[in-house]
């Protein structure tokens, strides 16, 4: 059984869930703003995160990575190598808005992303 300690960190060692492309191309059914998550994320989060394991699963580890200035959480199964969620859980919008990655109406996103998030 993989751990936080031994899980993959190769982004190919892993496959999307089912649901996981919609949160993947920000399409919801509802009105949540969108994630901005993208392969970048994905595969900095897995290469480059820190691993963590859900307390309430053995199988699920979170990995967690700061992008010009909003840090993400990557969830993944890591018995089945599967990648089940991913979402920011944080924002300094000022380094943000510095980085040059992020448009300012995708700061605001995912500020109200954040604000709205019921985790």
């Amino acid at each position: 059984m993989a751990t936080a300690d031994n899980c993959p960190r190769e982004p190919s060692a892993y496959r999307p869930s089912l649901h996981f492309p919609e949160r993947f191309h920000d399409r919801y059914e509802d009105d949540r703003p969108p994630r901005h998550l993208d392969g970048e994320i994905v595969a900095g989060c897995i290469t480059d995160g820190t691993a963590n394991h859900d307390s309430g699963s053995s199988k699920i580890v979170w990995f967690r990575e700061t992008f010009g200035g909003v840090t993400y959480r990557l969830v993944v199964d890591v018995d089945e190598r599967e990648v089940v969620t991913g979402y920011p859980i944080s924002i300094n919008t000022k380094a943000a808005r510095r980085s040059g990655r992020w448009t300012a109406t995708q700061v605001e996103d995912i500020r109200e992303f954040i604000a709205t998030d019921p985790r």
